[in-house]
């Protein structure tokens, strides 16, 4: 069998189907027809664990939703849909391989606005380890970073170089995290990243600072080199469990940090705005941070001593106290045991004065901060 060929007759039945729905007068009927032409041509080709759906990606961060994705490759036997209807699904990101943007004709515009798609999905996508789990064993392992492919009809008066050079300047302004895995113009060609000569960067996590994009014309064996390019990908992804715990109550996202725990939102207590929520603003989490970098991590049961004089009775010997963590007193506040001498030795302070008894514990970024109460009126914002 030639596989080219068979492959440039799919790619010519699509096209003629492609044609066919110009016929279709509603714009979004339209587009919505030419999403299940490539729906069904990746369903029938790709592995039964595949799933493939539409709607939006829910993060574990709080009230964090991707855009409208036009298709989404999930994890059909382990994953999980949250919300389903007829043509709208939401997943959580912990089962999903990626995303892919279908345009009927790709301009530049059309192609940001799915850049921007693809970026938001990535962003969005938990960092960290995977746990896999087998009979008798638990065994962990690096989290693999979603895909954003993009798959077009056709271009709009412009070419396969000319979007190239549109994605070069997209991608001098962001991050390689963010860059898109592959570009697909029906019977035209691809736009790909390369690291080394012949290495092919197509997964995310191969995407780095040294790749670049590139183009080649393709013509008709566009189609095969995109459905190549698909399926490697989601075969070198392995997702891990689905944590379904991480969405009853996520962490907050403030900026560019994720934040958990107690202390990182609350009601304000002033007289002209009493009782409505506020939560940390980013410079806050920023300041400290960065304060906190330049310091070595105590082990948790120093910082228990610091603020209370004494590790609690019963907790000596819990794995907790050898934890090493971040830990934030720019003010040299006192501890509770120095303010009980101090205020026994007559110097009249009051256990209530601001002391490290008072501390936050926080999680930045799967980091542990043990930080002092924050004394500045700006450190915290009003929210909705």
């Amino acid at each position: 069998m030639d596989t080219k060929k068979l492959f440039q007759n799919i790619s010519q039945r699509i096209r003629a189907d492609f044609n066919a729905s110009a016929e279709i007068g509603h714009s979004g009927s339209k587009g919505t027809v030419r999403e299940h032409f490539l729906r069904d041509f990746i369903r029938e080709r790709l592995p039964q664990r595949y799933g493939i759906g539409s709607g939006e990606i829910a993060a574990r961060t709080r009230n964090t939703l991707s855009r409208q994705c036009d298709l989404i490759v999930y994890d059909k036997l382990n994953g999980v849909v949250l919300y389903s209807s007829d043509n709208v699904q939401v997943y959580p990101v912990d089962c999903v391989y990626g995303i892919i943007e279908v345009k009927s004709s790709l301009s530049k515009a059309e192609l940001l606005d799915a850049l921007e798609k693809i970026k938001v999905l990535k962003e969005m996508a938990p960092r960290g380890l995977a746990q896999a789990t087998g009979p008798g064993f638990t065994s962990a392992y690096h989290r693999p970073q979603p895909f954003g492919m993009v798959f077009a009809y056709g271009l709009a008066a412009n070419s396969l170089d000319s979007l190239l050079e549109n994605l070069k300047e997209w991608e001098a302004q962001n991050s390689p995290t963010v860059w898109p895995n592959y570009i697909c113009v029906l019977e035209t060609g691809v736009i790909e990243h390369t690291a080394r000569v012949f290495e092919r960067c197509i997964g995310s996590d191969q995407i780095t600072a040294i790749s670049w994009p590139h183009s080649t014309p393709y013509g008709e064996d566009s189609l095969f080199q995109f459905y190549m390019a698909l399926h490697d990908v989601c075969a070198r992804m392995h997702l891990g469990i689905v944590e379904l715990l991480q969405y009853y109550d996520p962490p907050l996202r403030i900026g560019r940090f994720v934040v958990a725990g107690r202390g990182m939102e609350g009601t304000s207590a002033r007289p002209e705005n009493a009782g409505q929520r506020m939560q940390l603003k980013e410079a806050t989490v920023e300041r400290i941070v960065n304060w906190c970098a330049g310091r070595s991590k105590m082990p948790y049961a120093e910082v228990t001593k610091l603020r209370f004089g004494q590790i609690p009775m019963g907790m000596e010997n819990m794995p907790l106290m050898r934890l090493n963590v971040h830990f934030y007193n720019p003010d040299n506040l006192p501890g509770l045991q120095e303010l009980k001498i101090k205020a026994a030795d007559g110097g009249g302070v009051e256990a209530v004065s601001p002391n490290l008894a008072l501390a936050i514990e926080l999680l930045i970024d799967n980091e542990v901060y043990v930080i002092a109460p924050l004394q500045g009126p700006d450190d915290y914002e009003l929210i909705d």
